[in-house]
């Protein structure tokens, strides 16, 4: 290369943006620019001259050089210097003279070190990236709209079980062909409702065939990223992920809130019963004490809140222990359940009750009820126990038959109001005058105001008869 040349060659490498050199045919420094002998540490004029192999970095391409310049095309390499950290690219071209001779070889080095950092930062990024996709059973996929087709996370047939090479349907890669046939089209209309702009973000759950013949449940969210001039959507991203345990979780969960809500509604009536069962008298089948007790103080409350008037009875089987002398335990209680039926015959409305309130006692709550009322109830009580015509040797009547004390309890502006226990005095002693005044009928109470209480005894069935002032101590004697 003549001095010319050499000085034309020389000026444009000084500024050129890479790092340049000329060597000759012996391997020898010609030419170096600033960038280069930065690279190699030391100034240009301390290289010229210098053979290839005799300073390093380039010491290790030093076959390569020869190579190419008897003809052998040399391929990019990169080559690390370890004392710098640095990545160079090393690339050579043929330099001829003018009468097209070999004169040496032009050799660029380009500092690679920032595009290796981000490149193997990227990969290393991938890379954690594909494990916790594959870690968690999740892959990417993108599908091309105007195509129709996806593309899919290298892994994604891992999830399904499926070696990379192997095919999980008949033309995978187009959209929905790996859902079940039964989702494929809620997921079509979830993603046509994104693609037509009418949301933002997909979301849709399918089912995909895992290669050992179960179903497997999958989430996959997504959006559109790249849309064509015109606005239409050209692809579309999104994940998938496997959540079949999530889902048999749900089902288990909700299968367990099934059987819990058909426990409790089973305890609710199982409570009922037992309820039931403690409240009624296994003789008779009629709610017992306990039950009396209740509805009682529930109707004292209702009737002192609202002022309607309620009646209580007191029930009793006339010389039922004769009977039970005469005839046997047995057919006293066969005796105690024909009357129990006729009482309850006779008590028709929903919120009355008549029940048994011990021995062969009974008693009867008339909600809504007046005097008029009762008195008419109490009659039909005893009309329906005379025509059992149980037999009664022991008895005047020859039949069994009941007396019954009745009080009404009506609110009003005197004296003190009673309390329950008032109005089961006032109707346990209208009872006792029953029974003392020739037994088989019917006397009623009143409660005053001062506490004072009036009986009222039928001389007979049919009602009426004379009237007994009382004070709350004492006990009524009548005349049998």
């Amino acid at each position: 290369m003549k001095g010319r040349e050499q000085l034309q060659l020389q000026t444009s490498y000084e500024s050129a943006p890479v790092a340049l050199c000329l060597i000759d045919p012996e391997l020898r420094y010609v030419i170096v620019n600033a960038r280069f002998a930065s690279i190699l540490g030391r100034p240009a004029y301390d290289i010229i001259g210098h053979r290839i192999d005799d300073l390093p970095p380039l010491t290790v391409a030093g076959a390569d050089f020869a190579r190419a310049l008897i003809g052998e095309r040399m391929a990019e390499r990169d080559f690390h210097i370890a004392d710098t950290d640095q990545t160079l690219r090393i690339s050579a071209e043929l330099v001829r003279d003018a009468e097209g001779v070999v004169s040496g070889l032009s050799i660029a080095l380009i500092d690679m070190t920032e595009r290796t950092r981000i490149a193997g930062a990227l990969d290393r990024a991938e890379q954690r990236a594909t494990y916790a996709l594959r870690t968690a059973g999740q892959w990417i996929w993108e599908l091309d709209v105007p195509s129709n087709r996806v593309t899919r996370s290298p892994h994604w047939k891992e999830v399904l079980g499926y070696q990379p090479n192997e095919n999980t349907v008949p033309d995978e890669q187009l959209a929905w062909q790996i859902v079940h046939p039964s989702d494929r089209a809620g997921a079509d209309r979830a993603l046509k409702r994104v693609l037509r702009g009418e949301r933002k973000t997909f979301e849709a759950t399918y089912r995909i065939l895992h290669k050992n013949g179960r179903w497997i449940w999958i989430l996959s969210r997504g959006a559109v990223v790249d849309y064509a001039p015109d606005g239409s959507p050209l692809r579309f991203l999104a994940t998938s992920v496997d959540i079949t345990r999530q889902k048999l979780a749900e089902e288990e969960l909700a299968a367990t809130v099934r059987q819990r809500r058909v426990l409790e509604q089973e305890l609710i009536r199982a409570n009922r019963r037992l309820t039931a069962l403690s409240e009624m008298d296994s003789l008779t089948e009629l709610p017992n004490r306990r039950k009396f007790d209740k509805v009682l103080e529930r109707e004292f409350r209702r009737t002192r809140r609202n002022q309607p008037s309620m009646a209580l009875m007191m029930i009793d089987v006339d010389h039922f222990k004769n009977f039970n002398d005469l005839y046997g335990h047995q057919a006293g209680d066969e005796c105690l359940r024909t009357v129990a039926e006729a009482l309850r015959k006779t008590v028709q409305r929903s919120g009355d009750i008549v029940t048994r309130y011990g021995g062969e006692e009974f008693a009867a709550v008339l909600t809504d009820t007046d005097e008029a009322g009762a008195l008419e109830v109490a009659a039909r009580m005893l009309a329906g126990v005379r025509a059992l015509a149980c037999a009664h040797a022991g008895s005047a009547e020859n039949v069994v038959t009941v007396s019954i004390g009745l009080t009404i309890f009506a609110l009003d502006a005197s004296g003190q109001p009673p309390t329950p226990q008032h109005l089961l005095r006032a109707a346990d002693r209208a009872l006792y005058a029953a029974k003392e005044a020739g037994r088989d009928r019917i006397a009623t109470a009143r409660l005053d105001g001062d506490g004072t209480i009036r009986i009222t005894v039928s001389p007979d069935r049919a009602g009426g008869g004379a009237v007994t002032v009382l004070s709350p101590g004492e006990v009524p004697k009548f005349p049998v």
